[in-house]
């Protein structure tokens, strides 16, 4: 599952129709609903603000006008094939003069929406746990190379007569880091596990979501 960071946005024209892309994230369908409206406010001239969107599994889609299925159902197979959550894509029209047909539509809408999504910066959202560990420098070598491995990312580290590292570990991940560091420091690292959560990813950073 992804949700988005930064809005992304895009322009596309077909037969002088032109097709502006918007991803937002939203934290609840009322906020689906604000944003939707703010469009239709600022492109008041505009033929059709079409729209699908989706919170905790909940999808809600809108044609707006278009033909039944040319317009929010594409965007909602944009939505859903990019794993977004807490995402609301919107397509805004402005009628060029001809009709594009309904298989013209589908992928007028399908293509304004993959093209806003492109320039999103998205970032995944996984399960964890928090392990802060302080080991002496030579087992940190190794251990380094083990994380570095298995891309468990860091979320901090402090040097000083020994290495304190902190990282967040996927839960999948947990048992097998476990056993490595024991074998590692031959049973002596006393590795401090945090509760599971739930965690963010972005270029191999760490995000909060609380």
């Amino acid at each position: 599952m992804y949700r988005i960071l930064k809005t992304g946005t895009s322009e596309y024209d077909e037969k002088k129709s032109r097709f502006l892309g918007y991803v937002f994230a939203i934290e609840s369908p009322e906020e689906a609903a604000e944003k939707i409206c703010a469009l239709r406010k600022e492109h008041y001239n505009a033929r059709h603000v079409c729209f699908a969107w989706q919170v905790d599994g909940i999808l809600r889609s809108s044609d707006d006008g278009e033909p039944q299925g040319t317009a929010g159902h594409p965007i909602a197979d944009v939505l859903t094939h990019r794993g977004f959550d807490h995402c609301l894509i919107a397509v805004v029209r402005y009628f060029g003069g001809t009709l594009l047909g309904t298989g013209g539509l589908t992928r007028a809408y399908s293509t304004a929406a993959s093209l806003a999504a492109d320039t999103a910066i998205v970032m995944e959202v996984l399960t964890g746990y928090p392990l802060t560990l302080t080991l002496d420098y030579n087992d940190f070598g190794r251990a380094s190379y083990f994380f570095n491995q298995k891309k468990i990312p860091q979320t901090g580290i402090e040097y000083g007569t020994a290495v304190t590292v902190h990282l967040m570990v996927p839960s999948d991940l947990k048992g097998e880091t476990d056993r490595k560091l024991s074998d590692i420091t031959s049973g002596q690292a006393s590795p401090e596990w945090g509760d599971e959560t739930s965690y963010g990813l972005s270029q191999d950073k760490v995000i909060s979501l609380s």
